[in-house]
């Protein structure tokens, strides 16, 4: 019996639907985007005349109301998550929110207990996992290349952010700072690669956030974010038994470098689609059709959630 094709809503059409994670849910095998709409309907309306995909739908509620659509994304910013995933599981659709979660660790509980109520699934948008360039990674370490992981240390440092206009540091829109909007991607692949956490400590300071994290066996990692910086520094590492592996978190055009004891020193180039939410996007469709699967559900977007949250608000 032949598995029909999976079919997309969207909610929002701003910058991250352009080139990141819009055209994946047209150009993706075995996905169709149906619905587009957007509190400004003109955007949608240029939105599908320039990417030649999809059909506006006036109101979300309308685009929710559409039975042929199986599963929504949610591009819209953190403080709408809550609204429009609890819309999402009602209408019985499965969901795609962009990270974070939600503006608070509670919105998220309550998000991922209407999906379980609801049967459906939920996903959060840390297309990083699927990217190539994490995979290799994922793969580097899960072969042994480094030895057994024993911890990590995360360092990034921005200048400050001068536009007034910038909601990923505005609290009422993004529900906390950079830290918990953006850095939250750095955690995400954080505990995707440590594990399980079993507890963790944040200072939070006017300019940045220092962390430990314990994690199940005994690792630990520490990271330092700086938002006032003179320089811009993104450097992750992970140390394991027989050597370490460096590389960026935000610049996808920088190798992943890795030491270890028999091989020396590697630089390992690997490029991504600029489509980058796509893999993520291919991963999801293959879940929905029974072929394949997706890692970053809601439970597992929580994890980092509750320490970026926990963070920001000094818990």
């Amino acid at each position: 019996m032949e598995q029909k094709d999976i079919i997309w809503g969207m909610i929002g059409c701003g910058d991250v639907t352009e080139v990141k994670n819009g055209p994946g849910l047209y150009l993706c095998q075995h996905s169709r985007l149906k619905g587009v709409t957007n509190r400004t309907l003109s955007k949608a309306q240029d939105w599908v005349r320039r990417h030649g995909h999809g059909q506006v739908y006036d109101s979300a509620a309308s685009l929710l109301a559409d039975p042929e659509i199986d599963i929504v994304y949610v591009a819209t910013t953190p403080d709408t998550h809550l609204k429009y995933a609890l819309a999402c599981a009602e209408a019985g659709k499965h969901c795609l929110l962009e990270k974070p979660v939600a503006a608070t660790y509670e919105e998220g509980i309550r998000i991922r207990d209407a999906f379980q109520q609801a049967g459906k699934r939920c996903y959060v948008a840390f297309y990083r996992r699927q990217m190539q360039r994490f995979q290799t990674l994922h793969d580097l370490i899960a072969s042994g290349r480094i030895g057994e992981v024993m911890g990590a240390q995360l360092l990034h440092c921005t200048k400050a952010v001068t536009d007034p206009e910038a909601w990923r540091a505005n609290p009422s829109i993004c529900g906390g700072d950079l830290f918990t909007e953006t850095d939250i991607h750095a955690l995400d692949i954080l505990v995707w690669i440590m594990g399980a956490v079993q507890d963790w400590k944040a200072v939070k300071s006017e300019d940045g956030y220092g962390l430990l994290v314990q994690f199940a066996g005994g690792k630990l990692a520490s990271g330092f974010w700086n938002y006032r910086s003179s320089e811009n520094v993104d450097r992750f590492e992970i140390f394991g038994t027989k050597g370490h592996i460096a590389f960026s978190v935000f610049d996808n055009t920088q190798p992943l470098c890795v030491w270890d004891n028999k091989q020396g020193y590697e630089e390992i180039l690997v490029e991504d689609s600029p489509h980058v939410g796509m893999r993520m996007e291919q991963a999801i469709v293959d879940e929905l059709r029974g072929t394949g699967c997706f890692s970053a559900t809601i439970q597992e977007a929580l994890r980092s959630l509750e320490i970026a949250a926990g963070a920001y608000y000094g818990k």
